[in-house]
């Protein structure tokens, strides 16, 4: 390809990127952000065109156990008669004079209709298994589906961090790099004695630097947001940013073996690995098939135009069987291959479940750490704003250096991102488990295609979930000695505290947890 041609293409390409897509107006929700995700993100629509792609090919699989329907014409001609005579076997006389049958010039035409029986048997599991392939390909959108909604989900959550703390991030970082410059100005001067100058500026630059790497990280939040929603580049929108009073820990309304029992027959891998294992089963049905002898029927019209014919015109019909014995040696070769082909897909379907369930027990688990990292990050937070309250109501009378104000703070911000990026683990460890069970954040019907639909849909299944509307298989859970369920907080319920207000609904996990 040319340069012209290359530049031709990406211009196409980025163009067709972000075409037919709505414009964001407003504040995105968490729904909202999802709802972009799942519309225009171009993985979840390479899928979804995969997905499409496999109808179109069990369309023409379908076609191939159909007779086969062939017409043949065609026109000869020489430059000479056709001429013939006999001879005698017993005697070597020329019996006849030269004779023909034979025009010099004479065409055909026939139109024959056969079907051959192994072919469509084939054709047969050729079928099945495309059809098994269509549903492996929706399994694998959903597998997208989950992974992205995690994705959109923790980068939502950090993007609101971000808008949240931005304004206080450059104000307090402002005061510090005029404080650092005022500790500059004390050595130079000999304010200070030198040491007591450099450790000045020590701690002045450590806060900077964090105050810096926290900027930088705020930074790239929103970008991050934007890919997963396939915004352009650079693009400008608003985030519908929740209030602090409702960082409140989101309930758990499932228990642990519930949860492993949703994923045995949720889970897009678990399915997809049994719409394979179809196909294993089908693949083998046809290996031996292919060892039996082919059957081939026929029937068709026939015209000739040499006029020495006595019927230029007829039907004919037959059949046709043909049979390789030699495949008969491999009769034992192809039942071992297909108990091997058999057990293969055995094996690889146990463990994808064993995978699944360690999977569902790692996010259970982390929700619970999760829970227990935000309320010792809340409590933490509240000390550090008290602490900054406190200095800033002393330094009014001079009784704290300007150095203690911005450390304070410094130290009350950092603390206020950590709460929030404890939360945000919250709702992620959250989103993980329902994805780790394999609980779609779309319903299987939606009434709408716009973002504004989607949104609505993907927030009432949030509802449903929370709410524990799940339908959880009735099978027995796994026979283990000890099954370990959500860890507790070691922190009273009444004293968890998030920006000075109780978090609702802790105490109830906290609760069952321990009657668990």
């Amino acid at each position: 390809m040319s340069l012209d041609e290359q530049i031709g293409q990406a211009v196409s390409d980025r163009a067709a990127m972000f075409a037919a897509q709505e414009a964001v107006s407003g504040p995105v929700t968490l729904e909202q952000a999802l709802a972009r995700a799942f519309k225009y993100n171009l993985q979840h629509r390479q899928t979804v065109m995969e997905r499409a792609l496999e109808d179109s090919l069990l369309d023409v699989s379908k076609q191939d156990l159909l007779p086969k329907l062939t017409t043949r014409a065609g026109l000869r001609t020489r430059s000479n008669t056709q001429a013939s005579v006999s001879e005698s076997v017993a005697t070597g006389n020329v019996s006849l004079e030269p004779s023909t049958s034979q025009e010099r010039t004479s065409g055909t035409a026939d139109v024959q209709l056969s079907w051959n029986i192994l072919d469509f048997g084939l054709s047969y599991y050729g079928a099945k298994s495309q059809a098994n392939r269509i549903l492996a390909a929706e399994e694998r959108r959903r597998r997208v589906v989950l992974a992205l909604s995690e994705q959109v989900r923790a980068a939502w959550w950090e993007a609101v961090t971000a808008d949240r703390l931005r304004p206080q991030v450059d104000a307090i970082l402002t005061q510090a790099r005029e404080v650092l410059a005022y500790a500059e100005q004390t050595e130079r001067q000999r304010l200070l004695p030198p040491l007591d100058a450099l450790r000045f500026q020590k701690a002045m630059l450590e806060i900077v630097q964090q105050l810096e790497a926290v900027d930088a990280e705020l930074a790239v939040a929103k970008s991050q947001l934007a890919s997963l929603m396939n915004l352009p580049p650079g693009s400008e929108y608003r985030l519908a940013v929740p209030a602090e009073v409702q960082l409140a820990v989101p309930a758990m309304p499932l228990r642990l073996d519930a949860l492993e029992r949703v994923a045995m027959v949720k889970r897009p891998e678990i399915r997809e690995e049994a719409y394979l294992a179809r196909n294993a089963a089908a693949e083998a049905r046809s290996a031996l098939l292919r060892l039996l002898p082919g059957a081939n029927l026929y029937a068709g019209l026939n015209y000739d135009t040499n006029s020495y014919l006595v019927n230029q015109d007829w039907a004919d019909a037959g059949v046709q069987v043909t049979w390789n014995l030699f495949t008969l040696l491999n009769w034992s070769k192809v039942k071992q291959a297909n108990a091997a082909r058999m057990e293969v897909a055995e094996a690889r379907r146990l463990a994808l479940r064993m995978a699944v369930l360690t999977q569902v027990n790692l996010a259970w688990h982390r929700y619970g750490r999760a829970t227990t990292l935000f309320t010792r990050a809340a409590a933490l937070q509240d000390v550090e704003q008290r602490i900054l309250s406190n200095t800033e109501s002393a330094a009014l009378s001079e009784a704290q250096t300007r150095l203690e104000r911005v450390r304070a703070a410094a130290s009350a911000l950092l603390a206020t991102r950590a709460r929030d990026r404890a939360y945000a683990e919250v709702q992620n460890a959250l989103g993980s488990v329902y994805a780790s069970a394999g609980l779609d954040p779309l319903p299987e019907v939606v009434e709408g295609a716009d973002v504004d639909a989607l949104a609505a849909a993907i927030a009432q299944v949030g509802r449903d979930l929370e709410q524990g509307k799940v339908v959880v298989p009735d099978f027995a859970p796994l026979a283990v000695p000890q099954q370990v369920e959500q860890p507790a907080s070691d922190i009273p319920a009444g004293q968890i505290v998030a920006s000075q207000q109780a978090i609702p609904g802790l105490d109830t996990i906290l609760k069952l947890a321990a009657t668990e």
